[in-house]
């Protein structure tokens, strides 16, 4: 596997510079600790470490299974390249977290999110599935909708999506952004991940805000 970790992965393997804060987990889950990995685990613990120089607390509790860790950031590194491009990419996991109400998730996106080549206001649309452009208005609407029905949609929310420019398989890639994203969300609910980047602030409070794209991703 090529070296890459979480963050990379996220955003189509760009290195970006995070401060993670170490905390005292209260996670719900065991998260495994550096010092204890073994196999496979330490493997990818050691690609992390060295894009990061510490492990987030979302890796540890998935290092409980090598597997999903494993076929965690084979995924995420496989959806860099989708046709949608990086930045609908990460709207759409931005979107689904603000739905499945995934603090952890939402604050790493919006930290990193200027690295994908975000703007304030593009974290701003997928946090609140709201844009002006129309092409990106219609796919977050779609995730919306995925994600409202479990992914029976109806004929008339695929033929919106495919009305405002969108093939089959960027139609795959929109679905599988948020199955991605998913994943993340209830896996982090379930554990209640302690936060070690820094939180970001209610939607209603970037909406109002004029400051820039760290501030507001990150309030």
């Amino acid at each position: 596997m090529e070296k890459c970790c979480l963050l990379n992965c996220l955003l189509a393997n760009k290195l970006v510079q995070v401060r993670f804060q170490k905390v005292q987990t209260m996670s719900r889950i065991h998260q495994i600790v550096p010092e204890t990995a073994t196999g496979k685990t330490l493997q990818l613990f050691d690609t992390v470490q060295q894009a990061f120089g510490m492990i987030p607390n979302t890796v540890r509790v998935m290092g409980n299974s090598p597997a999903v860790l494993d076929s965690f950031l084979a995924f995420s590194s496989a959806m860099g390249t989708v046709g949608i491009g990086t930045k609908l990419h990460n709207q759409l996991k931005l979107t689904t977290s603000e739905t499945n109400s995934c603090s952890y998730c939402t604050s790493i996106l919006s930290a990193v999110a200027p690295s994908a080549g975000l703007t304030a206001d593009d974290i701003l649309a997928g946090r609140t599935g709201k844009s002006e452009d129309s092409q990106t208005k219609a796919a977050l609407a779609f995730a919306n909708d995925v994600l409202e029905s479990r992914g029976k949609v109806s004929d008339e929310q695929l033929a919106a999506v495919r009305k405002a420019g969108f093939s089959d398989a960027a139609i795959v890639e929109i679905v599988a952004s948020v199955v991605l994203g998913c994943f993340t969300n209830f896996l982090n609910n379930v554990a209640d991940t302690d936060l070690d980047i820094p939180k970001a602030g209610p939607v209603d409070v970037c909406e109002t805000s004029t400051c820039g794209t760290e501030a507001c991703s990150t309030h």
